[in-house]
């Protein structure tokens, strides 16, 4: 499975470039592989690959490494050059598939892991990152409930000027009091949140809830939101 960036020479140079680097990708693509392989194109700007024949996983990871080799080269489109930068995640049948489509699941789960590790990168699949899916799913579904369900808490820490030694204000701590799980340290679940666009949500809850709460009890409010 292959990710090649490409919104920007739609969004710069028109469609009509960006169908013509699809269709440059695709020629490349095909020049990697052999006759009983297949190269196909699931939509948008993403490739499947599918290998014949392969032993193990360093045939399927050398094959990965001759893919980015051909890529690197600058696409020459209607006088335009442009760079891409593919990312690869690997799938293997050794592991045991009962339907295809699950393997392509675990290809685009290694892709978007491989994405993740930076640019140019590939990833082999493992059933740990299938695992990690599973549990980030949950933990999505469970945090776009946590505010309804007010499982979030707010702590306060003091502020004092270094300068006058006296109290200057508060700083808001979010907590997840998950009712399975537990306490949820903001480190497991902000950078989700972020993924998501629940940080805009759960960021105006936390402010509107330090604002109206006085953590001293003495009507001083001068809160510092911070989600750690």
């Amino acid at each position: 499975m292959t990710w090649i960036v490409f919104k920007n020479v739609n969004d710069s140079l028109g469609h009509t470039i960006g169908d013509q680097l699809l269709i440059a990708m695709a020629r490349r693509l095909e020049s990697c592989i052999r006759e009983v392989d297949m190269v196909a194109r699931l939509g948008g700007d993403e490739f499947a690959i599918l290998l014949d024949g392969i032993p193990n996983s360093a045939e399927a990871t050398s094959m990965a490494i001759r893919i980015q080799e051909k890529l690197d080269s600058p696409f020459n489109l209607s006088g335009h050059e442009v760079f891409t930068t593919t990312s690869i995640g690997i799938a293997l049948s050794s592991t045991g598939y009962d339907y295809p489509e699950n393997m392509l699941r675990d290809a685009d789960t290694a892709m978007y892991r491989a994405k993740a590790q930076g640019k140019a990168c590939y990833e082999v699949f493992d059933k740990g990152m299938h695992a990690r899916a599973v549990y980030l799913l949950q933990m999505e579904n469970d945090l776009r409930r946590a505010l309804d369900r007010e499982e979030l808490r707010v702590y306060y820490q003091p502020i004092v000027s270094l300068e006058h030694g006296q109290l200057a204000g508060f700083e808001a701590l979010i907590r997840w009091q998950h009712p399975e799980r537990g306490f949820i340290s903001p480190a497991d679940f902000i950078s989700l949140a972020e993924d998501t666009g629940m940080i805009a949500p759960i960021g105006l809850w936390i402010l509107r809830r330090a604002c109206s709460n006085s953590p001293n009890g003495s009507g001083f409010h001068r809160p510092t939101v911070r989600f750690s």
